[in-house]
């Protein structure tokens, strides 16, 4: 053999091994990485796999971490499988556990249905859990509870129901809870409270009842509280005015009593309020005007009596303010001329009475408007009169004044 063959050929040994050596460094596990070949096989079976929208390389001799939705760690393992909108049917498989390295399982907006794998509490590896829009049924198994290193937990949009397992108050590296649009029951449990890194915790349209708990005033990386749609009772806490962070506090369509807490005003944060639909009394309190940056105020349908604060003339970032079917009284006040950048304005079903302000006509940027059921009298600024007749919404029949 010439001397450059042996020395090419002794080259090609040599980097052989040092690559198998990085492999070995690196964990690398023949035996474990063909188990996760067979059970991704087993999970394409199970999840009608040949009608999926797009199943690129599945069931082919390229490596794993080339097939549609897989990827893959140096060690070769499976670490995500993302597989949202594909079409997915049947149910989960409960030996999803054997893909020990996972860290992301999104199998969002697909067809699937069953219950929720209790094994999947094993996966200690996994940060995302996201199985929105599917058919899921069954209860929450606690033992998701286990999974230390979770971040995103997101079962929205399916058909769970049952309570919200205590245990998910263990999760403390969670930053976003999603469960809504479920059939859940019974209370929020206390322990979410203790999750410090929450962002967004979502329980809407679900059936869940008893009181909002005051722990969750201790969340203060809150940036989303949406609780609407639900059975909630008993008065809004006042300890929700502690999320400094908060950005959306919704609470709309429940069964809350008492008074609008005047500690709301602190959320320097907050750009949407919902909390039409309940059963609040009392006044709207003037602190709410603190609100600077809020674009949605939406308090309709309630019990609120005593005149519009004054105050909220000056929140100028507000889009829509709703504030129909309660009992509020007095004049509609002048400085809700100077919300330049509202769009809607509903005010109708109240007991409100006067002159319609001359100061509304300011509102260049009015589309809607909604004035009946009151004891009003006067006319609609002139200026409003070609946004209001354009779009068809109802100002209260009231005749526009002369321009």
């Amino acid at each position: 053999m010439p001397r450059m063959t042996r020395w090419l050929t002794l080259l090609v040994l040599v980097l052989a091994l040092a690559a198998l050596g990085v492999l070995f460094a690196c964990g690398y596990d023949r035996t474990s990485v063909a188990t996760d070949r067979e059970m991704l096989i087993a999970f394409y079976n199970a999840a009608s796999g040949p009608s999926w929208r797009n199943n690129n390389n599945w069931l082919s001799d390229v490596p794993i971490g080339e097939w549609h939705g897989v990827t893959t760690g140096p060690n070769g393992r499976v670490i995500a499988l993302e597989l949202n909108s594909n079409d997915l049917r049947g149910e989960i498989p409960g030996a999803l556990v054997k893909f020990s390295n996972l860290e992301r399982l999104s199998l969002s907006l697909n067809r699937l249905s069953g219950e929720i794998p209790l094994t999947l509490g094993s996966l200690s590896n996994l940060q995302v859990m996201d199985l929105f829009g599917n058919g899921l049924s069954g209860e929450i198994p606690g033992q998701l509870g286990r999974l230390s290193n979770l971040e995103v937990l997101s079962l929205s949009g399916n058909g769970l129901s049952g309570e919200i397992p205590e245990e998910l108050g263990s999760l403390f590296n969670l930053g976003r809870l999603s469960l809504s649009s479920n059939d859940l029951s019974g209370p929020i449990p206390r322990g979410l409270g203790s999750l410090s890194n929450l962002t967004e915790l979502r329980l809407g349209s679900n059936e869940l009842s008893g009181a909002i708990p005051r722990e969750i005033g201790s969340l203060s990386s809150l940036e989303v509280l949406s609780l609407s749609g639900n059975e909630l009772s008993g008065e809004i806490p006042g300890e929700l005015g502690s999320l400094s962070s908060l950005e959306v506090l919704s609470l709309s369509g429940n069964e809350l009593s008492g008074e609008i807490s005047g500690e709301l005003g602190n959320l320097s944060s907050l750009e949407r309020l919902y909390i039409s639909g309940n059963d609040l009394s009392g006044p709207i309190p003037g602190e709410l005007g603190k609100l600077s940056k809020l674009t949605e105020l939406q308090l309709g349908t309630n019990g609120l009596s005593g005149a519009i604060p004054r105050e909220i003339g000056g929140l100028s970032s507000l889009e829509v303010l709703s504030l129909s079917g309660n009992e509020l009284s007095g004049e509609i006040p002048g400085e809700l001329g100077n919300l330049s950048n509202l769009e809607r304005l509903h005010l109708s079903d109240n007991r409100l009475s006067g002159q319609i302000p001359s100061e509304l006509g300011r509102l260049s940027n009015l589309f809607e408007l909604r004035l009946g059921s009151n004891d009003l009298n006067g006319c609609v600024p002139g200026a409003l009169q070609y946004r209001l007749e354009v779009n068809l919404f109802t100002w209260g029949g009231f005749p526009f004044c002369p321009s």
